[in-house]
């Protein structure tokens, strides 16, 4: 019985053996076909995954720096169905984004091409100021390689006074940095484009005409900046920089004091228009003979209608239809040399200027082309016209030369001319700079100097020392150079005994400290280093043995009064060649004058590329919209004067200038409605309620401190009325105040931003005697959902700018200008030239320098007919991309952290590879760095509709790379919360326990029944 019940236990463990070898081979064998489905799923995956990212490129990128980002799973080496080697990268990874090879973004690096083209600095031009090659590319080439993408607090109720952080973008620009000389040819042109069109500020100076107070005028020239632009324009277009880069001209004429100008301290600037002195004799003036289709113009509508004609006349004459240098023509790129010589091309171009300009000469009384002033509407691709007839003109009496204006002058110039004669306008103050209509500016080191800034208060102001006036040295000084260079180049010994002595124990300080402790382990720099310093030390003490040797016998032959072949022969021994930490006694000598002259200009330089080039972005949202409406409520308390006259505000050429900073792919769409204040209770309580007073110091005409009342409307109140009065506004323009990456919100409302926006223009129109400003300051101010501005029947009225010592005046009847202005800010974020953000200060900053050209944003152009240039359209255009690629990257820089604290183990591993396609996530990382990547390459080739196009995919495709990363996340978080995973057990295990549970109960059952029970004897 025993043996029985042995054997068949022995069965029953046999048989639970058998039962956990079948339950592991079971779980062995679900493994395996769920690998194998797997592999079945993700095999086309994989294949598209090598396609697509054999076209990953970053050459554009600036990760963070992580060293554990070495491996991933999708490497070459590693084998998905090996589920030993996966799990171990799994588990070794600590968190899924590195198991994924996931790279947070630091820097994404867009490359702008710029020139520096130097005219006149070949000895050719003023004070024969010479500089070399060489020389330009020591100092300028490497200026400022980079700059990040600052956001300045602008708009909104900010000032750019107050100290105000603002947020750290990941868009840096880099430059390439070309630099040039032209050839002396070029230098004659620009000083005939000058000197030939100089006008003097004296209304009767060329009518041999003294009157009183002119003294001070007759020694003050200017000439119109359009003809040279003209000029440098047609050069730019032969060189081939006016296609995909940027150009900066710095001009070195000789002075006009040698051409013909009698007084030896006058001074020539830039100025569109003409002098107040000039202007006063226009003003109606009745031998002005004023053409009959000027006298009809009244309205903004008659204007356009003018300027329509213009333009269906010129569309008859030209049988192509096309403007000159439009069409398909290869695009140039530039190959970042260090220094580009266009001495040869400017030559060409030089010389078949002067062909044409003979050409002209001959048959210019018959042609007559009309070009006296180049309109500022042109694309300034045309060559001066200048002639005998025309430089007779210049010369001629300031009414002769406004009626031979308004005769055969283009439209602008007639317009400006019948402005001047109808309304006491005043100038446009002279200037030493000027920004073009294309993508140049330049800079003349010979005119001025001029100043202009804040009346009171304000920072950066534009000084007569801020452009470094050209230095030259008298024949004395040159002496004292030459006998300084040659005691310099040739020290006695004393001194080089001493300069060695101090390089010595400078050097052998740094080797102590650095290199003798024998126990630290060096790297092979630092060995190399030791071993470099232990050769300059001998070389040291070997040359001072040499030169200790050189002075005693030196000693020596002073007292005997003998020398001797042997004395001679040591002292005729070279130097030892040593590369000093203290400086070489054997240095070539500078011309200090010189050096400081350039080291200033290349200060200039650098801080043109902050203002003119890459302006930073506005605080509030930028982004692009396929579909722009600007909605212009004209709101008025009056029937005093036509709100819309065209010096006043003129719609039509207000629609015009935004025009231009239109892309192809865009729509833009004007509605103008005029309200009534009577008609509108609330409106008009809502303007009265927004209106305040302030006492603010000024400086008067006769240069004294004053203070004057002020009006002003509240910005912040009249927005707050507003929304509540137009309740679609706040719902039509529900746009973040930040430019933060990835901010909040979802995908589908971003993508419905992207293709409607509403700019909301309110123009209140008072009739009042007193100026009325927005925010102290303002004729209008962009908001982050509404333009205001504000127009009253003040003609004129004194800003708080001064320029050349002057009170710069503005019309308070016309808010053009402003209105252009804070329009462009609000539709692309485009900032005045002159404001920057400094991120030592944490404020906004200002550098009045670059504050010139005939642009809305200029503070140095009171005509209120401004002109959007490209250098402007590009930053819009540019803002648009930063913006959109700063939110993608911070939708992925989210993603990828999220996916960083999703922490690897276990419990996750199989379910993370079986339910998620982790190959797709890591292919959509991918392609969106080479969409960025991608957007680099085209803003080199300032290709900006190819740019915003990917940029807008990637930001869509960096939202959804964000929410895949948002759902792994979320499966990560249930599976740490479940329980182990346990396994379904097929049904030959549950068989088996079945039998062995059967058996068990036999056996005790069996127990029972044949064990016999032994009977108790019973004692009595």
């Amino acid at each position: 019985m025993k043996r029985f019940i042995f054997l068949i236990t022995l069965v029953s463990i046999l048989l639970l053996l058998f039962l956990s070898i079948d339950n592991t081979h079971s779980f062995q064998l679900d493994n395996k076909k769920k690998s194998k489905n797997k592999k079945s799923k993700q095999n086309p995956i994989t294949k598209d995954f090598e396609e697509k990212s054999a076209y990953h490129h970053t050459d554009h990128i600036e990760d963070y720096h992580n060293e554990d980002h070495d491996k991933n799973i999708f490497d070459e080496t590693i084998d998905l169905n090996n589920l030993n080697s996966t799990l171990k990268l799994w588990l070794e990874s600590n968190n899924i984004g590195k198991f994924m090879d996931l790279h947070l973004t630091k820097k994404l690096h867009l490359t702008i091409p710029i020139n520096f083209i130097f005219i006149g600095f070949g000895g050719e031009g003023n004070k024969g100021m010479d500089i070399s090659m060489l020389q330009l590319v020591e100092w300028f080439q490497h200026i400022e390689h980079s700059l990040n993408n600052f956001i300045t607090p602008i708009g909104e109720d900010y000032t750019t006074t107050d100290q105000m952080k603002t947020p750290n973008t990941h868009i840096e620009y880099n430059f390439e940095i070309q630099v040039s000389k032209t050839d002396p040819m070029v230098n004659t042109l620009v000083e005939d484009a000058i000197f030939w069109h100089l006008r003097s500020e004296a209304s009767h100076y060329f009518e041999s005409i003294s009157l009183p107070g002119d003294e001070k005028f007759e020694k003050r020239f200017y000439t119109n900046p359009h003809l040279l632009s003209s000029l440098l324009s047609s050069l730019s277009n032969h060189l081939e920089l006016d296609k995909n880069s940027y150009t900066i001209y710095i001009l070195n004429p000789n002075h006009p004091s040698n051409d013909g100008i009698e007084n030896t301290d006058a001074i020539y600037g830039y100025r569109v228009g003409f002098s107040n002195q000039e202007l006063k004799q226009l003003y109606r003036n009745s031998n002005l003979k004023i053409p009959n289709s000027l006298n009809q113009v009244h309205t903004d509508f008659e204007f356009a209608q003018l300027l329509q004609f213009d333009k269906v006349f010129e569309k008859k004459k030209s049988p192509t239809g096309t403007a000159e240098g439009e069409g398909d023509q290869p695009i140039h790129i530039n190959d970042n040399l260090k220094f580009r010589d266009h001495s040869v091309q400017s030559k060409e171009w030089a010389d078949q200027m002067i062909k044409e300009f003979g050409e002209f000469k001959i048959n210019s009384i018959q042609t007559n082309p009309n070009c006296q002033f180049g309109s500022p509407d042109t694309k300034e691709d045309r060559w001066i016209c200048s002639t005998l007839e025309l430089i007779y003109r210049e010369n001629a009496s300031i009414v002769a030369r406004a009626q031979e204006i308004l005769d055969r002058g283009t439209r602008y110039e007639q317009l400006y001319v019948y402005t001047a004669h109808e309304n006491p306008i005043v100038e446009n103050p002279m200037v030493d700079t000027w920004i073009s209509h294309k993508r140049f500016a330049f800079i003349d080191l010979t005119a001025g100097p001029f100043e202009w800034g804040p009346s009171v208060g304000g920072n950066g102001l534009k000084t007569s020392t801020t452009l470094p006036k050209t230095p030259s040295l008298t024949q004395e000084q040159e002496e004292e150079v030459l006998q300084e260079e040659a005691t310099y180049l040739s020290p006695d010994l004393e001194t080089k005994q001493k300069q060695l002595t101090q390089e010595l124990l400078l050097i052998e300080t740094i080797y102590n400290n650095a290199c003798i402790d024998q126990n630290s382990e060096r790297t092979d720099e630092e060995k190399e280093m030791c071993e470099e310093l232990i050769t300059n030390i001998n070389k040291i003490k070997k040359q001072l043995e040499k030169d200790q040797i050189k002075l005693q016998r030196k000693l020596q032959n002073n007292s005997n009064n003998n020398n001797n072949n042997n004395n001679n022969n040591v002292d005729n021994d070279e130097d030892i060649e040593i590369d000093l930490l203290t400086g070489n006694y054997k240095e070539v000598f500078g011309n200090q004058e010189q050096d400081l002259f350039i080291s200033k200009l290349g200060s200039v330089l650098s801080s043109s590329l902050k203002h003119l080039i890459t302006q930073p972005l506005p605080l509030f949202r930028v982004a692009y919209a396929k579909r722009v409406n600007f909605n212009v409520f004209v709101i008025s308390d009056h029937q005093d004067f036509n709100a819309r006259d065209y010096f006043n505000f003129n719609y039509e050429h207000f629609k015009y200038e935004i025009e231009k900073l239109r892309l192809p792919t865009q729509e833009f769409v004007f509605n103008i409605k005029s309200i009534s204040m009577s008609d509108d209770k609330q409106l008009a309580l809502a303007y009265y309620s927004s209106l305040k007073t302030v006492l603010n110091p000024t400086i008067n005409d006769d240069h004294e401190f004053k203070s004057i009342l002020n009006y002003y409307l509240d910005s912040k109140d009249i927005k707050n009325s507003l929304l509540k009065l137009f309740n679609n506004l706040d719902s039509n323009n529900n746009n973040n105040n930040n430019n933060g990456g990835g901010g909040g919100g979802g995908g589908d409302d971003e993508d419905k931003e992207n293709q409607v926006k509403y700019i909301p223009i309110f123009l209140f129109s008072i009739s009042t005697n007193n100026s009325i400003l927005i925010d102290k300051t303002h004729q209008a101010k962009s908001l982050s959902n509404m333009v205001i501005a504000i127009q009253t029947n003040v003609f004129s009225s004194n800003s708080t700018f001064t320029v050349n010592d002057n009170q710069l005046k503005y019309y308070p009847i016309n808010p053009l200008s402003s209105i252009l202005s804070a329009t462009a800010l609000n539709l692309g974020g485009l900032v005045g030239n002159h404001i920057s953000y400094s991120e030592a200060h944490g404020a906004a900053t200002s550098n009045w320098h670059w504050s010139v050209g005939d642009s809305p944003t200029s503070k140095t152009t009171t005509y209120p007919f401004t002109h959007f240039n490209e250098f402007q359209r590009d930053t819009i255009f540019r803002n648009y991309i930063a913006s959109s690629l700063e939110r993608s990257i911070g939708w992925v820089n989210k993603g990828v952290t999220i996916l960083n604290d999703c922490k690897t183990s276990i419990k996750n591993f199989e379910n993370a590879l079986s339910v998620f396609p982790l190959e797709e996530t890591v292919l959509k990382f991918q392609i969106i760095r080479s969409q960025w990547n991608e957007v680099a390459s085209s803003i080199r080739d300032l290709d900006f509709s190819k740019s915003i196009k990917i940029s807008l995919e990637a930001e869509k495709s960096s939202r959804s790379f964000f929410k895949d990363c948002e759902n792994i996340q979320i499966f990560f978080m249930q599976s740490e919360c479940q329980s182990d995973i346990t396994q379904k057990l097929p049904k030959r295990t549950l068989a088996i326990i079945i039998i062995c549970l059967l058996i068990n109960i036999l056996i005790i059952s069996l127990l029972k029944t044949l064990y016999k029970g032994k009977n108790k004897l019973k004692i009595n």
